[in-house]
């Protein structure tokens, strides 16, 4: 069932837990006043990682960006961040977001990402199963990504999710990803249990 109205946090969220290698994660929405960890984050990245993203040589965010992306409803726009607090300060190093489609509700484009040391961890699975977990929510059955033939770790993710991967221009890949409100309907490939531990997690957070 779509959601009627905005909200500033999801359900189950805030969540303290630890990757698999151990390190310490806070994973929450996103909130208006978070541009200036955006703007560590973008620093974090190398120029790989930020083309992966967004497709073209870009080095800082401009205001226009940062207000597009902390600036959200919640439910026709999501974000979820994780700060890893075992550094001191809490400094971000994962970013995953969905922007509904305004011709199909029913359907958002979806992006993660994740600062370079930190990757490999498995935090982009997880910061993507929660946010899967806030669209179906909000009425999103399947998320849309175009995502660069070379970026070989989220393509393997997203084929382990039972997604649809069509040729899309030179170098780009257009893939099709279900969401699922039962996590048991995911396949049972390393990512979807990882969707399947996110939900156990959201549910004994929300209880």
């Amino acid at each position: 069932m779509t959601a009627s109205t905005p909200t500033d946090a999801g359900s189950g969220f805030p969540i303290n837990l630890a990757l698999r290698d151990g390190t310490p994660v806070l994973i929450r929405p996103v909130r208006s006043d978070d541009k200036p960890l955006l703007e560590i984050g973008m620093e974090r990245l190398s120029k790989e990682s930020r083309y992966f993203r967004f497709f073209r040589p870009i080095s800082t965010l401009t205001p226009k960006m940062l207000s597009q992306y902390t600036d959200i409803d919640h439910v026709h726009h999501e974000a979820i961040c994780a700060l890893d607090i075992g550094e001191s300060p809490a400094n971000p190093v994962g970013l995953a977001r969905y922007i509904r489609m305004p011709e199909d509700g029913s359907r958002a484009e979806v992006a993660v990402t994740v600062v370079d040391s930190h990757q490999g961890r498995g935090l982009g699975t997880l910061l993507l199963a929660f946010l899967a977990h806030r669209a179906s929510e909000n009425g999103v059955v399947e998320f849309l990504a175009v995502v660069l033939g070379n970026n070989r770790r989220m393509l393997e993710v997203l084929k382990g999710l039972g997604s649809k991967t069509e040729f899309a221009t030179a170098g780009e890949l257009n893939v099709r990803m279900p969401l699922f409100c039962n996590p048991d309907d995911y396949p049972s490939t390393p990512a979807g249990d990882v969707f399947r531990q996110a939900s156990e997690t959201l549910r004994a957070h929300h209880s």
